[in-house]
């Protein structure tokens, strides 16, 4: 499996954070992808990757939902992705709707009844290179955000977001202080442009640096994340961390296991970057 991280174009930066490529010939791999609280766009320049068990050879441009739950994705033969991952907060600037509905979903490119999207899946499909097919998808997102960038919710939402990533057991009320928008306010206009809704959003946050610091533990004991990210107990992070990764944090480590010993664990934290 040979995977890459491409930057977006300068101007780009507020709005995507990176383009993911991965390749594999004839790989037979299976792993199961954690959710990481963005909204991203996946094109299967090749042949498709099995989803939690299924195949669709259609479904080869997709908008990708924010996840609550882990996603068991494996290949039966060579493959070639392209996904574009946003920031968190920009999902409606870039998709120009509404994107809570978008949520826990895959959704084709073809079932948006958007001409723009339909072009574009064609043109990165058909690209001779990851290169010319991320010049496409540029090329969209500038005209995306061109008819409906909002500088003044974009401020109020990024810092919305850096608050909850520097305080990841922040109440929503304070959030909505933050955002300067009443409760109810704040979580419809969040909702409404990261596809997520706050509080669930700050369950995932949590989750995702729980895995990050399991990656570098040699041992089963999880008491430093349940101290550091707050969680009540270890039946409490046992719980949550069951209800979103679909196994144990025991079983996890097994499966970070299975895939260092088989040379891929490079590539499966850059998709978790």
């Amino acid at each position: 499996m040979r995977t890459s991280i491409i930057g977006p174009s300068e101007n780009l930066r507020p709005f995507v954070h990176h383009y993911w490529v991965m390749q594999t010939e004839g790989w037979g791999m299976t792993m199961n992808i954690m959710p990481v609280g963005c909204m991203k766009w996946m094109f299967h320049r090749r042949r498709p990757l099995i989803v939690n068990g299924i195949v669709d050879t259609s479904m080869v441009a997709t908008v990708c939902g924010c996840n609550s739950r882990a996603t068991h994705v494996q290949s039966d033969g060579a493959t070639h992705l392209l996904f574009v991952f946003f920031q968190p907060y920009v999902a409606k600037m870039v998709m120009g709707m509404p994107c809570e509905s978008f949520f826990d979903d895959n959704v084709d490119m073809e079932a948006l009844d958007d001409s723009g999207f339909k072009l574009l899946k064609r043109q990165v499909l058909e690209s001779a290179t990851d290169a010319e097919a991320i010049r496409y998808i540029e090329n969209f997102l500038i005209q995306q955000l061109s008819m409906h960038y909002d500088a003044f919710l974009h401020r109020r939402l990024s810092a919305v977001y850096h608050t909850m990533l520097h305080h990841p057991c922040i109440d929503v009320e304070r959030l909505a202080d933050v955002a300067c928008l009443s409760n109810r306010q704040f979580r419809r206009v969040f909702s409404d442009n990261a596809g997520i809704a706050p509080k669930r959003l700050q369950r995932i946050h949590r989750f995702y640096r729980a895995t990050q610091m399991m990656l570098h533990m040699d041992s089963n004991d999880f008491s430093p994340i349940i101290y550091k990210l707050g969680y009540t107990d270890h039946s409490h992070f046992n719980k949550e961390f069951h209800q979103i990764a679909g196994m144990s944090p025991s079983e996890y480590m097994k499966h970070i296991e299975q895939l260092r010993q088989h040379y891929v664990l490079d590539g499966y934290q850059s998709y978790h970057l």
